[in-house]
């Protein structure tokens, strides 16, 4: 009984270990509906890709960006945050997403 006790005690020991040394991810999704690919700098992480016509995540913090073409995106991401790269009359414009309609089935009443 007393080495069973020790083996449950373990396990539950071994795995808080395990999860408490996982860091968590966090992210910021970037939708680029643009010809023009990006190399970003967000947060602490310089030099992240958003190609053209793609979607990425980002790390979250302030976003500054720049094309090849000289173009340039710049804003702020929170985590779990959704921006979308939109051009408007040949500018880039980094805005946020719009929120998704989630689909609801409503039920009728008699």
């Amino acid at each position: 009984m007393r080495t069973f006790v020790s083996l449950v005690g373990g396990l539950i020991l071994g795995l808080f270990v395990l999860l408490a040394g996982t860091p968590a991810a966090a992210s910021c999704r970037i939708k680029n509906e643009t010809g023009y690919t990006f190399a970003v700098a967000s947060g602490n992480v310089p030099n992240q890709k958003v190609g053209a016509r793609a979607t990425t995540t980002i790390a979250p913090g302030k976003v500054q960006g720049r094309s090849d073409e000289g173009k340039t995106i710049s804003g702020v991401c929170k985590d779990g945050g959704d921006l979308v790269i939109k051009e408007k009359n040949g500018v880039p414009l980094l805005g946020t997403a719009p929120k998704k309609k989630s689909a609801s089935v409503h039920a009728r009443s008699r």
